[in-house]
């Protein structure tokens, strides 16, 4: 990047500026690991720094997957808090009086990465079916595959629903998503009821019919994803079982995804199908579908079909030739936010009824796909996060969830109704985070309560439901709890 390009940034240069007196203000954990990684959900190395000893930080508040790893140095301090300025850049349409934060779209979802991810939490549904879907998005694609075995997009609309646009442009049309009961009976009589989404796409651009297949996908929090890339790809590849030799239902598989900058097929580990190899493809894909800023890994705009021809010639959002919207370093600043952001610190992992709690949750397998421990290996991005004892709950692997919660749409070797599992860290959190309105779990949000995501569990899980439903309401109360403090 050109000294020109870099000095056309004032905003930037002055909060930079600010930057350089910052100071850690956060302490780091004191406790040692003492034992090596195990999936045994009874024999946990220090369980309540859920992200290691540096990578925890024990905060219960709205704020508290915004923080980074306590023990960083002033220097990535700096760095941190200047990819949080981007993650919470509002961004605006070219040419603007700012040159800064301009290239907004010209077809998008969202302006800014903090308005799906406030505070770096999940995302919700739309509170009536008038609203249209904000942090709630949709993929999209034709029969098919693209020439690296990924969704083929539709040849119009690409990969991803933009309803939204800068005014120049025309979004693809509108869609929301309206709710039914479906109500679930336990053994011992008490009732829970679940919602089921229909979703409707309306006012397509030119009369473009609903001829594309679609998947509605929340925004995740994202604490710990630094962590996630940090567990060596072989101890992923040993949690799966392809011919469920011990017979349990359960077998898992990994995604093999198109790594852009690799220019190969990679292992997945993120996004809700393990459809992006890196924390780096994963932001930069966000950047280009979500909000329409283009990258050094994405350096062009997410157009397709005759979107090229509508809006191909608007102007972008760099006075640079050959440059992208948010170029180096700020690009690699943004992501290395994302991957040192800490895991909070569990609040009562002592507690009576959670430790009876965590002992159902490994009795009815849940803890077989949400693997409670695994050790990292060496990350070179955020050292820090190298050889940290972390307890994710997740085994970053495919599994078929049912027909439930299927929805028919390929994400190369993932199939229609196979989901990655999602961490569980922090889940208890989310909530607060997101200002007390729900905590919208599952792939759509479509979960309100930890309950209801159990409820919602198919295919491989099938049995761990069903054993989930069997025990006495106590017993289901005890393991919620423990879920909820993790």
């Amino acid at each position: 990047m050109s000294v020109k390009s870099y000095y056309r940034k004032p905003i930037v240069m002055g909060v930079i500026s600010l930057f350089v007196v910052l100071t850690i203000y956060l302490e780091s954990c004191s406790k040692q690991e003492a034992t090596p990684a195990s999936s045994d959900a009874t024999q946990l190395t220090n369980e309540e720094l859920q992200g290691g000893v540096n990578g925890t930080i024990n905060l219960s508040t709205s704020a508290a997957f915004a923080q980074p790893i306590p023990p960083m140095l002033t220097a990535d301090v700096i760095n941190f808090k200047v990819g949080r300025s981007f993650f919470h850049t509002n961004w605006v349409t070219a040419p603007a009086s700012t040159q800064a934060v301009d290239g907004l779209g010209p077809v998008f979802n969202t302006s800014s990465c903090n308005s799906c991810h406030v505070e770096d939490g999940r995302g919700r549904t739309p509170f009536s079916g008038s609203e249209q879907l904000t942090s709630l998005l949709m993929r999209i694609s034709s029969p098919g595959q693209d020439p690296h075995g990924g969704p083929n997009p539709d040849p119009d609309l690409g990969l991803q629903f933009r309803n939204n646009s800068i005014l120049q442009a025309t979004p693809d049309g509108e869609v929301y998503v309206t709710y039914t009961d479906q109500v679930v009976t336990y053994p011992d009589g008490s009732t829970v009821t679940l919602r089921v989404p229909a979703y409707q796409f309306k006012n397509l651009r030119n009369g473009h019919a609903v001829n594309f297949m679609s998947s509605p996908r929340i925004a995740p929090q994202l604490v710990g994803m630094g962590l996630l890339q940090a567990i060596p790809e072989a101890t992923l590849l040993a949690g799966i079982d392809a011919n469920d030799s011990n017979h349990d239902g359960i077998t898992g598989k990994a995604n093999y995804v198109w790594s852009v900058e690799k220019q190969q097929m990679v292992m997945g580990r993120f996004g809700w199908k393990a459809n992006e190899p890196d924390i780096r493809q994963q932001v930069a894909g966000a950047l280009s579908a979500d909000v329409g800023i283009t990258t050094p890994i994405y350096p062009n705009p997410s157009l397709y079909g005759i979107e090229l021809t509508l809006f191909g010639s608007l102007i972008n959002g760099s006075n640079v030739a050959g440059e992208a919207e948010l170029p180096e370093p700020f690009f690699t600043n943004t992501v290395f936010y994302t991957e040192a952001l800490a895991v909070p610190q569990r609040r009562n992992w002592t507690d009576a009824t959670i430790v009876h709690g965590k002992a159902l949750f490994a009795q009815v397998s849940c803890a077989k796909c949400h693997n409670p421990q695994f050790k990292t290996g060496t990350f070179a991005d955020v050292p820090l996060l190298s050889n940290q004892t972390i307890h994710p709950y997740t085994d970053l692997l495919l599994h078929d969830m049912g027909t439930d919660l299927a929805d028919g749409r390929t994400d190369y070797l993932a199939s229609g109704s196979e989901w990655r599992t999602p961490p569980l860290w922090g889940i208890g959190l989310v909530s607060l985070v997101n200002n007390n309105n729900g905590m919208f779990l599952m792939h759509d949000g479509r979960a309100r309560t930890i309950e209801e995501a159990i409820l919602w569990h198919g295919g491989e899980a099938a049995n761990s439901k069903q054993a989930f439903t069997k025990l006495s309401k106590a017993d289901r109360d005890a393991l919620i709890k423990f879920v909820n403090d993790l």
